[in-house]
């Protein structure tokens, strides 16, 4: 099974149930922390926000519903899984006011675990698709007037007319049909881009990247290319590290 590449916090007082369930969790998805309590467990959601917590009802301390409480007053939207040996009747009315995503009733089957899981996955994807989608449109606002290109890592995702006719290029196809990523672009275009290294492939984005997350970095640019004037290169990164918007701004 491959794993998911999320973040989980799973919280459980009881050691023989924790330590197999993390060793489940851990061939199914990237990253796991793991606590005692609730009150752990909230210290550690604050420090890693992980993407989805797992958590019993009853721990002494905090309870995993006064935890989930917390959690949601802090983010709406990240999906709670709750675990209990108990009838879970009545907690009902307490989990829908908080807002758990779901129930898992002990002693826990992996068909149950699975599905709970991939819900929960997906809600996640759904939830950082959504941010990608509002960050992408206050870029697009706040840059209205330059060249946006966003990439993935190094396949483009997209990109404004402005690229397309500051490039020379008629249309999206035309890059595409060109270009399968966005460091052949540049290597094509070397006179155009000052930060391609011709020995590493992917220097151009590690010196961006490499910037301590610093994004008024400003890289200026003077194209060889006569019909093209000077610019100024800025980028972007993304919350989910993956994405970088690229902006070119040209100076008259």
């Amino acid at each position: 099974m491959e794993k998911y590449p999320i973040k989980v916090l799973y919280v459980e007082d009881e050691i023989m149930v924790r330590e197999p369930f993390v060793e489940m969790l851990n061939r199914r998805v990237g990253q796991i922390y793991e606590a005692a309590n609730g009150a752990e467990g909230l210290e550690l959601y604050r420090k890693y926000k992980p993407d989805i917590v797992i958590a019993d009802i009853k721990m002494p301390v905090m309870d995993g519903l006064t935890m989930a409480a917390h959690i949601r007053e802090e983010d709406p939207f990240t999906p709670i899984i709750i675990t209990t040996a108990f009838e879970f009747t009545e907690y009902l009315e307490k989990c829908i006011e908080i807002g758990v995503n779901k129930f898992l009733v002990k002693p826990l089957e992996r068909e149950a675990i699975d599905k709970a899981l991939l819900d929960a996955v997906k809600l996640v994807e759904f939830k950082k698709k959504n941010e990608d989608y509002h960050e992408l449109l206050e870029l697009l606002l706040d840059f209205r007037h330059r060249i946006i290109i966003i990439i993935d890592l190094t396949k483009v995702n997209s990109f404004d007319t402005n690229f397309l006719n500051f490039f020379g290029l008629k249309s999206h196809d035309a890059f595409y049909e060109q270009y399968h990523d966005f460091v052949t672009f540049f290597k094509n275009n070397s006179q155009n881009s000052f930060v391609y290294d011709p020995f590493s492939e992917y220097a151009w984005i590690d010196s961006f990247l490499d910037l301590n997350g610093i994004e008024n970095n400003i890289f200026l640019n003077f194209s060889r290319s006569s019909d093209k004037g000077p610019y100024v290169l800025r980028f972007h990164l993304f919350d989910n590290d993956t994405k970088v918007g690229f902006i070119l701004t040209a100076i008259d």
